[in-house]
Order: structure tokens, then C-alpha cells, then sequence
């Protein structure tokens, strides 16, 4: 019989092996022997001096960026363990996400913070006041414009259980510089596609004109969040660009039916769902002195806010995400949504 090798990796703080034992039964019995025995071997190459041996039989093993695990306590930064590395002769400061001065958990505060409804001042405020830091407004907006999008990648490969029944709005939103409705000054157009059933946001899109152009981006973001899923129905207003929105986005699918004219009297054909969504958003929005672009991470920020961390009394407590099968668990939402952005790229 010849010989035969196994591939042990340390992945992410966990080992894993290509053996069979490993695959098939490691959720039973844990580690098999191959990767006991490659930390044997690591344990040994190890010079035992005081307080420097690796933690490299804990769960929690320190891994190098490098790729090795033979490193060492090298004292605190900015309140971060420091480790390095005695392979490649780097420092490294442990944590979930590297070159920043403040926690995870300050961050994801301020984004839950922001999100729920508090300026960008009166966050700072609250937390120098409060915890003794030196954050300022334009750090939490740069944590917005960094974060957002990670987060927003990870959640829209996500495959949510939708209903066969859409609903879409349009809502105003204030730019820089807007005065409001009544002058129509730096106003744009707010673009919402919602699952009727989940009441899950498939898109907020932001344009400048209340047009096809703004539709059609609206439905084909809709479509691409839905990963396969095709509604039989779209219910919307009278606003004849759905009805060009609806046909350029399922122009190679089967077209859904398009109920157009929404209104109270209608109960087959109510639109109160996603109205009762853009009062949530004008709320928020009222208060803001305006956003910055049209690219501006804040829309993409509320829908994440809106399916995965908010609970909603419609939906006995849960998430629209947790009635879609893709919700996340633990008290802080945005922590785990972090977590799993930062797993997954």
C-alpha cells in the first residue's frame, strides 16, 4: 500500500483536515489525530521560554497573517493586545478588524445608534460624555461609508424565501443644500421594492429624477437581491414608469402581472405595506440636513437597519430577514452582520 498524506490548514482559528475521519465525523468527535499530531509537531519546534509558548493546543489559537502560529504577547496598543510573529518577525494586534483604534462593538454601536434614528453629533456626544472617547462626527460617517458596503455585499449574496407578491414606492429624500418639498430644491427620489409576505426590502435605490431610469434601476436591483425568485404580481401607484421598470428588468422572464393604481379601497391591491416603510424613512429622513451623493452608503445602510436588526410588531417580533430564512441571531445584530462580512470576503 503507498503512502498517504493529509493536508492540515489552520483557516480562520480553525484547524481542518482532508481526511475522511475529519469530513465526516468532526462535529462528533471534534479534531482527528493528523491535526493533533501537526500540533504536536508545532508544540516542539517551539523554544519554552516563560510566558512566550503559544496557545497552540486552545480553541482560540493566535494566527500570524503570515500563516504561522508561533507568536507572541508583545505587549498593548491603543488598549489591543499586541502579538508577533516569530516566523516572519511581524507585530500584529489581534481582533476582528485590523488598523482601527476603537472596538468592533464601538463601531457597531454607532451604526445601530445612527440607524435608529440619532445625528451623527449626538452620538459623539453621548459616547465621549459617556465612555470617556474622542470620536468625532466625520468617524462615524467614514465607519459608514467603510462598513456599509461590506456588510451590504455579504447580506446580498443571501437567498431570501420570498413571497409571490411585490410592492413598490417612491418616497422624497432631502440632498445637500435641499429646502424641502415645497420648492423641490436639491430633492430626490427614494426607489423601494418590498416582498409583500416577509415585508423583506429587496432595494432602495436613490435618483435624481422620478423617472423610467429610476425604476428600471430600482427593479433590476430588486431582481438581482432575489436571486432567482420571480413574483406573479407587482403592486404600485399609478406612476407609469413601473410599468417600464417591470418590463425592462423581466425582459428575458416571465413578466409579472402588474397591478398598478394601488390604493385603500383595493383590498386585492393595497400598497399600505410599503407605505407604512416609507413612514419609517421620512421619519429618519426629516431630521437630516441632507445627503451628501447619490451614491451615499446611508439608503443601502437603512435597508440592512430595516431587514436584518430592526424587529417589526407586524411580524410577532422578528426581522423581515429571520421570516425570510436569512436572519442573524444574537442581541447585537450589526456585531454578527460584521462578523460574517468580514468571514466571508
Amino acid at each position: 500500500m503507498g503512502e498517504v498524506v493529509y493536508l492540515v490548514r489552520l483557516i480562520d482559528g480553525e484547524y481542518i483536515c482532508n481526511c475522511l475521519d475529519f469530513k465526516q465525523r468532526h462535529e462528533e468527535v471534534g479534531l482527528c489525530k493528523h491535526i493533533h499530531a501537526a500540533k504536536l509537531w508545532i508544540a516542539a519546534r517551539v523554544e519554552l521560554q516563560d510566558n512566550s509558548k503559544p496557545k497552540v493546543f486552545a480553541e482560540d489559537a493566535v494566527q500570524c497573517p503570515c500563516g504561522s502560529i508561533r507568536v507572541v504577547r508583545y505587549g498593548h496598543a491603543d488598549g489591543k493586545q499586541v502579538f508577533k510573529c516569530r516566523d516572519c518577525g511581524k507585530k500584529f494586534r489581534e481582533g476582528l478588524l485590523k488598523k482601527t483604534k476603537y472596538s468592533p462593538e464601538t463601531i457597531t454601536l454607532t451604526l445601530d445608534l445612527y440607524f435608529s434614528g440619532l445625528s451623527l453629533r449626538k452620538i459623539t456626544r453621548t459616547l465621549n460624555d459617556h465612555f470617556d472617547t474622542k470620536l468625532t462626527a466625520m468617524t462615524i460617517y467614514r465607519w459608514i461609508q467603510t462598513y456599509i458596503p461590506r456588510i451590504s455585499e455579504y447580506v446580498s449574496s443571501l437567498t431570501p424565501r420570498l413571497s409571490e407578491t411585490w410592492q413598490a414606492d417612491e418616497v422624497f429624500v432631502k440632498m445637500k443644500g435641499g429646502e424641502g418639498i415645497k420648492n423641490m430644491e436639491n430633492m430626490a427620489y427614494l426607489w423601494n421594492v418590498m416582498d409583500r409576505k416577509t415585508r423583506f426590502l429587496l432595494a432602495s435605490k436613490v435618483s435624481k429624477h422620478r423617472d423610467d431610469d429610476g425604476a428600471i434601476r430600482a427593479m433590476l436591483e430588486a431582481k438581482k437581491n432575489a436571486h432567482g425568485s420571480q413574483p406573479e404580481a407587482i403592486i404600485t401607484d399609478a406612476l407609469r414608469s413601473y410599468n417600464e421598470g417591470i418590463s425592462y428588468a423581466f425582459f428575458n422572464d416571465k413578466r409579472p402581472k402588474h397591478i398598478a393604481k394601488a390604493g385603500l379601497r383595493k383590498h386585492d391591491a393595497t400598497n399600505n405595506r410599503i407605505e407604512r416603510l416609507n413612514g419609517t424613512v421620512r421619519e429618519r429622513v426629516k431630521v437630516q440636513r441632507g445627503w451628501k451623493t447619490f451614491k451615499t452608503p446611508i439608503a443601502e445602510g437603512q435597508r440592512i437597519h430595516y431587514n436584518f436588526v430592526k424587529p417589526h410588531m407586524a411580524l410577532e417580533g422578528q426581522t423581515p430577514a429571520q421570516v425570510a430564512g436569512i436572519g442573524v441571531e444574537g442581541a447585537n445584530k450589526w456585531m454578527e452582520l460584521l462578523k460574517k462580512a468580514v468571514a466571508s470576503s
